[in-house]
Formats: C-alpha cells, structure tokens, sequence
C-alpha cells in the first residue's frame, strides 16, 4: 500500500470506500487491497464481498441522487466538494509518482555510470598503472601548502580575440601548474599538501553557451578530469609525506539544467571523490575527502578552514552567512565560481577566492569581464598563511 491509499484526514467511511474503489486502477488496488484498507479504517474484518457491494450501493445511490436532482444543494456541494478533492488528490498522487520515478531514474543512471567508469578503471590500470612509491624526504619540521583548483572546465572549446581554450591547452596549463607548484613548494620546504578540488573542473551541459563550447559530453568530462587528478596526485604522493584531496562540487557539473530543480548530490562531479577512491586505493599517504551539501570544513592547527564552490555562497556575503550556518567562524573561506582572483578580510574571516584554469570565455567578453587563467598556491605557517602565489597560466 501506498500513502495515497490510507484515509485521509476527516474522510467519512464512506467518502474513503468510494475513493478507493473510484480509483482502485490508478492506485494498482484489487478488492483485497481495499478490503484490507476499509477493515484497517473501521476496525472490522469483513472479506472483500462486503466491501466490493457496500461500494456499488453507494455509487449507485450517488449517481441516482444526481440523476433524478432530489438531493439537497448542501448534499450536491458535498458531492462536487469530494468529487473535487479525489481529482486533486489524483493528480498529486501522478506528480508524486513522476517524482519517484525521476528519482528511481537518476539513481539507475549513477550506478550504470559507475559500472562503466569502474571497467574503464580496470582497462587503465592494465594499460597505465599507478604505483605507490613511498617519498624520500628527510626528516624535517611539517611544512604545509594548499593549492586550489578551481573552475578548470575540462571539455569547454573556444577560440575568441582574448583567449583560446580546448582540451589541448588544458594539458598544457595543468602541466604549467605542476611544473611551477613543484618549483615553489621545494622552494619553501613543503612536506604535506592539500589539493583543493572546488568545482567545475568539467564544463557540463547546463547552459546554451556550455553545449555550443562543449568538445566532449559531460560524462567523458567527468572520466578525463578525474584520471588528470588521480595521475597529478599519484605523482605528488612520491614527492610529500601526504597528500590531502579535498573535492568539492560545482554548478556545472549538475545533472538538471534548471538550478531550482537541482539536488546538491544529482552532480557528476560526485563521481570523481569515488573515481579517485578506486585508482588510488594502494596510495598510503593519499586522503580523499569530500563536500556535505556543498562545503567542506578542515581543521588547521586549532583554526576552522571551509572550502566551497561559490555558485552558493555569494563573495559579498558568505563570510557572514556561513558562520551563521555552521556555527563557526573560519579562519579562511576558499572559493572558486567568479573565474577571477580576489581576497578580501571579513572581520576574522578572510575570504579567498581563486581564478580558473579557463580564463576569458566567450561569455566573459559578452559581459566585459576578463580574467586572466590562474589557479592560487599557499604556503602556511601553521595556521597562517605565510606567502601566496598567484600561478599565471598561458
């Protein structure tokens, strides 16, 4: 039984048996079914002959009522005022049912990508495989950075007057990155990293200028960005004692394009935490971690860190809005979203919000925005943070 087969609140006896057999085909009910019901209702245990016939007189003395007009206005208004009621109650039951079955769907859906994700794991790891070698690094006192990847739109494909963006030069700037993350982290005597994942590192179908820039569907996005991320790691984790992988989801990456319709967990981008979990699973010094309902916060010597996307949490605002949420005040609020560099203090909070891996779009001209691509390096010190660099890309 279903919740749109129990008695409703205030519902006569007889108003319910003549619901239920009114709608036994749309509800899936046999008379069983509905005896069950009606003796549940009215605390009997009668079979379902009583029932099947106590509905039939009932109707048929209604349509009689009806026919022959000698029933009283108040008795046809209350006729019209149920009849009205069970249409209502039909269409909700057919709005719920399609929401369950979206959901069933979208559900179906995941574990399919999983499974064809998972084989594509197997192939690689035959053809590729990622070996764990432990770091030679000497005994020295912790020194931690944190590097934010943010917005690399992997699968975006443009070429404007200020910008060329395709999966080729993609390569070529995370190779930038590698090189000049290594340079400055030797630089200052880095032991333990943390990799920040701050969403839409795939570019997603959501939007029409999205689907016409799109070089690849979402879901070959989703494969490419997250062996890019499982191979840089595996490659970092024979260079530091340990390597923490924050991942936090983007707005691009969702699988409903109607942002009021989207759920925080229907996200592709759910799938590369649980791809990098299974390519990477011999790594001993390697933590994946993920976001709850898009931010995630860390512990940094005593101090609260929070990283999240930014399509959420506005930069005027969210210095002031998550504390209130979370019931803390960070130290420092990571961002990504806005595609440009920015840092601004909040009272105790100091809000910092890299650029993207992308840089000017054909969207951004249309709007006279520019940034160049970028993604943000910084060391501690402790809880501070000692030096920033802002790692320009071409």
């Amino acid at each position: 039984m279903t919740p749109e087969t129990k008695r409703l609140t205030n519902e006569c006896l007889d108003s319910y048996l003549l619901r239920l057999g009114n709608n036994k085909d749309l509800y899936n009910l046999t008379w069983p079914d509905i005896a069950e019901e009606m003796n549940e209702a009215s605390n009997e245990d009668f079979g379902e002959s009583k029932w099947r016939k106590d509905y039939h007189q009932l109707k048929r003395g209604y349509e009689l009522a009806i026919k022959n007009k000698i029933t009283e206005n108040e008795a046809l208004k209350e006729i019209e005022d149920k009849t009205l009621e069970l249409e209502k109650k039909t269409y909700q039951f057919r709005d719920q049912k399609r929401e369950h079955d979206s959901k069933v769907r979208m559900a179906a859906r995941f574990e399919n990508l999983k499974n064809e994700i998972h084989k594509s794991i197997v192939e690689l790891e035959n053809m590729k495989p990622l070996r764990y070698l432990k770091p030679l690094i000497t005994e020295k006192p912790i020194k931690r950075a944190i590097l934010l990847l943010s917005d690399l739109h992997f699968g975006a494909d443009f070429s404007n007057s200020l910008n060329t963006y395709n999966p080729t030069i993609f390569r070529k700037r995370i190779e930038q990155l590698v090189e000049k993350f290594l340079l400055y982290t030797e630089k200052n005597g880095v032991t333990d990293i943390t990799l920040a994942n701050l969403g839409d590192q795939v570019n997603g179908l959501i939007h029409v200028s999205s689907r016409v820039q799109a070089s690849e569907d979402v879901i070959r996005q989703t494969q490419v960005v997250s062996e890019v991320l499982a191979e840089m790691t595996a490659m970092f984790s024979g260079i530091f004692k340990s390597v923490r992988v924050i991942n936090i989801c983007g707005n691009h990456a969702r699988t409903i394009p109607n942002k009021t319709e989207s759920v925080l967990r229907e996200n592709f981008e759910k799938l590369i935490p649980w791809y990098l979990e299974s390519r990477l699973r011999d790594f001993t010094n390697v933590e994946i971690l993920t976001d709850s309902d898009g931010y995630y916060v860390d512990d940094v010597d005593g101090e609260k860190f929070v990283y999240v996307h930014g399509d959420l949490d506005y930069v005027t605002s969210a210095a002031k809005a998550l504390p209130q949420m979370l019931g803390i005040v960070p130290k420092f609020l990571f961002s990504g979203h806005i595609h440009h560099n920015h840092v601004k203090e909040h009272g105790r909070t100091t809000h910092i919000v890299s650029g993207s891996l992308m840089g000017v779009d054909d969207y951004a001209i249309s709007k006279r925005f520019y940034a160049e691509p970028m993604q943000k390096l910084l060391i501690l010190d402790g809880s501070e943070i000692e030096c920033t660099y802002d790692i320009k890309l071409k």
